[in-house]
């Protein structure tokens, strides 16, 4: 691939600027594509503090084109550095294409799983749910319905949305196939799981880990926990490999932060918005690993919206110890695409990267990384 992002980007924004994808949109996750019109807002005395706020929206969703999002993308050396390192031409071409995403949005870039049979299998797994057995999420209109995977080589039954077992379990999000090997979950590993929300993955963790390994997963929202221990009494040929952690990670321990959101939205902050904001104790891996007198860490997920970097920080002598295989979302923050792989490549333990992504939109991008020492 040619080695300058700046070039092989625009060359990309060249070539999608003709496209028209009127059918590239993921309605399960956005709703109905209701395009903005000028002139619903004309009569609002703050049509210009809303005006803002939309155009915010929709460049996160890739849906609006800022120059000025184009010039950052084009200059920043941290892509580049990024572009530079990325350990097979697959992970190269999904940064340009989900960078030219973000830029263009969905009627001009169709992502590379956006095919017939991705939609007919996410189609399929959805007429499977038991829809007489669900969990009213509370939010959003959304339910977790009950799904037994056996039929899919899961020894799995749980309550979740059709497009996270799809995403997570089905498309084995935390599983990287490279050109010449596979970075994954093995028998006998100990897992980090941040981000465990209703406990899908930490399922698909201790499966894939087996009897002898362990699974860590953290999540510190109790409607989500109150699913996650539901999940785990449907599965108690697996529900003993795993423990919930109910701290939120961060750099330090013993931390007191604040609670924004709710459900898998849900994350930490120093300054919250709310007066009444939830304050939640932090904890950090290295400490985990230490009070638990773990003689190994194979493996860590994160998800955590936006706070990968500070968790990452609070795992620096795990990861240098035992140069766990990593696989960690940057898609929540634009700057994570290029300092989080720079933060673990300045801890010098020989790590290699490639990027996967595993939707039709700009979520759920995984950084991969593993120490080739």
């Amino acid at each position: 691939m040619n080695n300058n992002f700046a070039f092989a980007f625009q060359e990309a924004l060249k070539r999608y600027k003709s496209n028209d994808w009127e059918g590239n949109w993921d309605f399960r996750r956005f709703g109905p594509f209701l395009p903005v019109s000028p002139s619903a807002t004309s009569n609002l005395g703050f049509r210009a503090e809303l005006k803002e706020k939309i155009k915010t929206l929709l460049a996160f969703l890739g849906l609006y084109q800022r120059k000025t999002l184009v010039s950052l993308i084009v200059k920043e050396q941290g892509l580049q550095w990024l572009y530079e390192r990325l350990s097979d031409a697959e992970s190269g071409k999904i940064l340009i294409d989900v960078m030219a995403y973000r830029v263009l949005g969905h009627r001009k870039v169709k992502l590379p799983l956006n095919t017939p049979e991705y939609w007919d299998k996410l189609k399929a797994l959805e007429g499977r749910a038991n829809t007489g057995d669900f969990i009213d999420l509370g939010f959003l209109g959304w339910r977790a319905d009950r799904y037994d995977l056996k039929d899919e080589g899961y020894p799995i039954q749980v309550y979740a949305r059709a497009p996270g077992v799809f995403t997570q379990l089905l498309l084995q999000q935390y599983r990287c196939i490279t050109p010449d090997h596979v970075i994954e979950v093995e028998a006998g590993d100990t897992v980090i799981d941040a981000g465990g929300c209703y406990g899908d993955t930490a399922l698909y963790f201790a499966h894939k880990a087996g009897e002898k390994g362990r699974v860590f997963s953290f999540e510190f929202m109790p409607d989500n926990i109150r699913i996650f221990t539901r999940n785990l009494e449907l599965n108690p040929g697996l529900a003993n490999q795993i423990e919930i952690i109910s701290n939120p990670l961060w750099s330090s321990s013993g931390q007191r932060l604040y609670v924004e959101g709710i459900g898998p939205a849900a994350h930490i902050t120093p300054s919250p918005k709310a007066s009444d904001a939830k304050q939640v104790e932090t904890l950090k891996i290295d400490d985990l690993v230490e009070n638990r007198q773990l003689a190994r860490v194979d493996f860590i997920k994160m998800d955590i919206e936006g706070a990968e970097l500070e968790a990452l920080k609070g795992a620096a002598e795990t990861i240098r110890r035992y140069r766990p295989k990593l696989a960690i979302s940057v898609y929540h923050r634009l700057p994570d695409f290029w300092e989080i792989p720079q933060w673990i490549d300045g801890l010098g333990a020989g790590y290699r990267f490639h990027l996967r992504h595993f939707t039709i939109h700009t979520e759920e991008t995984v950084l991969f990384a593993e120490s080739i020492r």
